[in-house]
């Protein structure tokens, strides 16, 4: 095998929560950053190493600054779609536009209690 998915990617870095909510928020998240494809995105196997390590190193940069009563979870999933944009699909960083995403997501995970429960750690 050669290629793998980007769920299957995921699933080495961030929590099964997390991957819920990114399953759920599909649509938005597709219509939002234009991507047809999201989790089902093919990687080379031969990259692999290289993403992990990026992506971790990203994530616990992150988290590092977060107090400790705050769910990581919400910037495991913003940081899931910045990561295959930016890293895997070499789309350059806007950072207005990134910021805007991030707000719009963060409404859009608001407006749903389910996914609100899930983002805060109030729900399995």
């Amino acid at each position: 095998m050669t290629e793998y998915t980007y769920r299957d990617f995921l699933r080495t870095v961030i929590s099964p929560s997390a991957i819920s909510v990114l399953e759920r928020m599909y649509p938005t998240i597709s219509d939002l950053y234009a991507l047809d494809e999201l989790l089902e995105t093919p990687l080379p196997v031969e990259d692999h190493a290289i993403h992990r390590d990026r992506f971790l190193t990203r994530l616990k940069r992150i988290v590092r600054t977060l107090p400790p009563h705050i769910s990581p979870m919400p910037n495991e999933v913003f940081c899931a779609i910045e990561f295959l944009v930016h890293e895997v699909k070499g789309e350059p960083i806007l950072l207005g536009q990134a910021i805007l995403r991030l707000e719009y997501l963060g409404d859009e995970i608001k407006a749903d209690p389910l996914l609100h429960s899930l983002v805060t750690g109030k729900a399995n």
